[in-house]
């Protein structure tokens, strides 16, 4: 019986388009919807007693397709890294108009801080309480965001935060992390 199970929300029409998304809060689209529905018959043979939730939209729609039945608590730690300035922006455009800036990111992954946003560091400190919590708790489902539940893997796994042994997440994809 799994313990502990991650599941990134379904894509929203700006995940599909490349661009960065933290703080704005656009719903699923129908290709979101339809990964989550993938995500339910996934997770539907497990045993999972609760869920863990991002308060945004996006992540409280993949929950009431993912696990309708499940109690639920909404967990404000989980939301999203904020991106800041890079919000709605693609790769391609900070190649174009920010390079210095994507090679800091590059190497310095931890501790770089986009232009008025936060730094996976600065994440890290709000999620290590939930990670504690994490370790000691049975049959949980979290649902949140590619960069979130990166961090919180690591620190639930006691590995650094910048290991690449954690594969990030895709939308929609359901990941154990611990049996």
């Amino acid at each position: 019986m799994p313990e502990l199970v991650f599941c990134r929300h379904g894509a929203t029409e700006t995940n599909v388009a490349g661009r960065f998304l933290s703080t704005a809060d656009p719903p699923l689209c129908a290709e979101g919807r339809d990964q989550c529905e993938r995500a339910r018959e996934f997770l539907a043979p497990l045993h999972l007693e609760r869920c863990l939730v991002s308060p945004m939209r996006r992540c409280l729609e993949t929950r009431e397709i993912v696990a309708p039945n499940l109690p639920f608590e909404i967990e404000g730690s989980l939301r999203e890294v904020d991106f800041g300035a890079w919000e709605g922006k693609t790769i391609e455009w900070l190649q174009s108009n920010a390079p210095e800036l994507l090679e800091q990111r590059r190497l310095e992954p931890v501790r770089f801080r986009p232009p008025e946003g936060e730094s996976i560091e600065d994440a890290a400190q709000r999620l290590r309480t939930l990670s504690q919590r994490l370790q000691r708790a049975s049959a949980t489902l979290v649902v949140g965001h590619r960069v979130t539940l990166g961090i919180l893997e690591r620190l639930v796994r006691d590995l650094p935060l910048d290991s690449r042994s954690v594969a990030p997440l895709e939308p929609g994809e359901v990941r154990i992390v611990r049996e």
